[in-house]
């Protein structure tokens, strides 16, 4: 028997792969849950704490727990009703003792089972509805669930308000290309423009919240359970501004100020042809990008000591940095390359 042979003989375990596997959808599925929060005042969304994906309001808190179906078959309530030999909870058990134990707070508390399988209690199957709570259904139903409960928790007093099965049309094992959609789609949204990077912006969005859920050390206080554990919609908004798209009018203005300042049509249309010539330039020449940077820079390293006035502004640049152009540049040409990389900076261009 040689090497492959051999290797193909020996036990597998996906244990760890389904593991990660399970880990990965419910940060991305609480990813899609944070952009249909934005609209709130405020949220925080907690990843792998209490429950899989937890959403604190300002009043309320959401607990949700996320569950895979690989097979083409509905999800049974005897399957979440089930208690485990080991545990002695089962799956509705473990998320109904974050309502019960909270029984008597002022703040209400959902609690709800995530999957991409329809529900199934008894020979009713739920298919044309995404999202329910428990005491929507007949009565009978509901004793069924509430008999389920009594039985597990020892106890007569069941309360099932609150409890929900969402339906989620969201592809939960190959989940990435239905996240960029959402988080490219909600950006536009939001910001009213494209994400400048995207796939830049998901690895941000998504590194974050692997971070917040791999923290497994303990927390003393709600702040720092926030700080380690959770993202809030001030944080999710600084990691959407740093992708909005910055729209260039530099270009624009510097039409308008060579208009504006000039009287004599020929020297405007002299400079006009020079920017022209210049921005053409930039795109290709890796000395004018390197130089508008090294500019751009010192205008924000020296702004409290530049002249209050474009024109002296030009004349510092000038004196800086006119004898470092090539000598391929003409002086009008440096000229309106400066007063573009001015109206850049001012717009924010380079920050």
């Amino acid at each position: 028997m040689d090497k492959v042979d051999t290797y193909m003989t020996l036990p597998y375990d996906l244990a760890g792969s389904s593991s990660k596997n399970r880990f990965r959808l419910e940060m991305l599925w609480g990813v899609c849950k944070m952009f249909d929060l934005y609209n709130e005042p405020e949220f925080s969304i907690v990843f792998d704490y209490k429950c899989d994906i937890e959403i604190h309001l300002k009043d309320s808190f959401e607990f949700f727990q996320l569950k895979s179906h690989k097979v083409q078959s509905p999800y049974t309530f005897t399957k979440i009703s089930k208690c485990d030999k080991n545990t002695g909870k089962s799956i509705l058990g473990k998320l109904f003792v974050l309502k019960n134990t909270s029984s008597t707070s002022s703040s209400p508390i959902k609690i709800a089972i995530v999957s991409n399988a329809y529900f199934k209690l008894g020979k009713k199957i739920y298919s044309d509805i995404e999202e329910f709570a428990f005491t929507d259904l007949d009565d009978a139903s509901q004793r069924e669930i509430t008999t389920a409960l009594e039985i597990e928790f020892n106890c007569t007093n069941i309360d099932i308000s609150n409890i929900h099965y969402i339906y989620t049309s969201m592809n939960l094992l190959e989940p990435e290309n239905d996240v960029k959609g959402k988080i490219t789609g909600c950006f536009e949204k939001i910001k009213n423009c494209e994400p400048a990077k995207p796939n830049a912006l998901y690895r941000l969005i998504r590194e974050t919240v692997e971070e917040k859920a791999c923290y497994e050390l303990s927390v003393n206080t709600y702040e720092e359970l926030i700080q380690k554990k959770g993202i809030t919609k001030l944080h999710l908004d600084e990691m959407l501004n740093k992708y909005v798209t910055k729209i260039d009018t530099g270009v624009e203005k510097t039409k308008a100020y060579i208009d504006t300042e000039y009287i004599d049509i020929k020297k405007r249309k002299q400079l006009k042809a020079s920017l022209v010539k210049i921005v053409e330039a930039s795109f290709l020449s890796r000395e004018l990008q390197e130089k508008e940077l090294t500019i751009a820079n010192y205008l924000t390293d020296n702004v409290d000591s530049l002249p209050n006035e474009m024109e002296g502004i030009v004349d510092s640049l000038l004196q800086s940095f006119e004898n470092t152009f090539s000598i391929e540049y003409s002086k009008s040409e440096i000229y309106v390359f400066l007063l573009l990389i001015i109206h850049r900076w001012e717009d924010g261009k380079y920050e």
